[in-house]
């Protein structure tokens, strides 16, 4: 076995010395680590690397123990683990769906409060605009009217001279 591809995971270091039981020390900082190995099918467990059969489920690692397992039990055991199996990944397969489905009511419902939000702003922007265009025709109205009354009783308009 290769050591110095390894690396310690407490220090990053490659100075590895293997064990018998095939864990390595690091040289540098004194942790054990097992490197990975052989990673079972059934259960996802990691197993050291000349492990012939899963620490956890105990399904053999190799291949040729695979088929022979496989042919050593009986059809109505074959069909009950792929049953369970298959139980398995619908389950795995249902999760994930439920997931996705919830991220995407997350996503919906941030598109929906953004959009409400923006109307809300373009509600109100519409709202000071109507009253700047109102105020600005009431100073537009008073303007004229002030200017009517100068320009009516100006010089050129006889005044009205008082009785004796």
């Amino acid at each position: 076995m290769e050591t110095t591809t390894f690396r310690c995971p407490t220090c990053g270091s490659t100075a590895l010395a293997p064990n018998p039981d095939g864990s390595l020390t690091c040289a540098r900082c004194g942790a054990v680590s097992e490197p990975v190995g052989r990673t079972c099918p059934d259960c996802g467990a990691a197993n050291p690397p000349k492990a012939e059969r899963c620490r956890s489920c105990g399904r053999p690692l190799d291949l040729v123990g695979f088929i022979l397992q496989a042919r050593l039990r009986s059809p109505t055991e074959r069909l009950e683990q792929i049953q369970q199996q298959a139980a398995a990944l619908k389950e795995e397969a249902e999760a994930a769906s439920q997931e996705r489905l919830q991220r995407w009511w997350e996503q919906e419902a941030a598109r929906r409060r953004a959009l409400a939000q923006a109307q809300a702003e373009r509600a109100r922007q519409e709202r000071v605009m109507l009253t700047a265009a109102a105020i600005f025709a009431v100073v537009v109205l008073v303007g004229l009217i002030i200017y009517t009354l100068v320009t009516s009783t100006g010089p050129g308009t006889p005044t009205p001279t008082p009785l004796p």
